[in-house]
């Protein structure tokens, strides 16, 4: 096998193991490999699952690399192994809207959220708490509990970094129940 081939595969080993995101740093470290090499080689094998027929790929998400299932194949994975499409994080309007909230005003308090949403959020926020989208970050300098997003919050909304959202005046805004 050619160093290259040794590489990619080391690589594909690592990334079908990790149950979370693998930085690239971490990567590197792991293949005692300069940035450039890796890059390369990331970049080869993202493009060899995306040209060739395969059922997964390879993405970066929540600020590192991931082995995803292709989406076309959930329900064909549903149906394997029983699962539920109900087992997928599921939230209400206003859970997002507090996940938004928290996202673009971070680090913030509850009732920082509950200004900007106008009502209470107490039950969206324990919501996100319980999913793990968010977390509590310390205390600001009135006792308040601060408030960040979590890793999982950019996998599961398929961000690579905060400074990824979108600025607040690209996004389209609707009263529609069903977006």
């Amino acid at each position: 096998m050619s160093e290259s081939l040794n590489l990619k595969a080391e690589i594909e080993a690592l990334l079908f193991m990790a149950s979370s995101p693998v930085e690239e740093k971490e990567l590197k470290e792991l293949l005692n490999v300069s940035s450039s090499v890796l890059k390369k080689a990331l970049a080869e094998l993202k493009s060899e699952y995306e040209n060739e027929n395969h059922g997964i790929f390879i993405n970066f998400i929540g600020g590192g690399w991931v082995m995803e299932t292709k989406p076309e194949l959930f329900d064909l994975i549903s149906r394997f192994r029983n699962i539920e499409k109900t087992k997928r994080v599921r939230l209400s309007k206003a859970a997002i809207e507090t996940a938004a909230i928290i996202a673009y005003n971070q680090p913030v308090t509850r009732s920082e959220i509950d200004e900007i949403r106008g009502v209470h959020s107490d039950s969206s926020t324990a919501k996100l708490l319980e999913h793990g989208l968010i977390k509590i970050s310390g205390r600001n300098k009135n006792g308040g509990l601060l408030y960040v997003t979590t890793q999982k919050f950019l996998e599961i909304f398929g961000i690579d970094a905060l400074e990824n959202l979108p600025a607040i005046d690209e996004i389209e805004i609707s009263d529609e129940e069903n977006i």
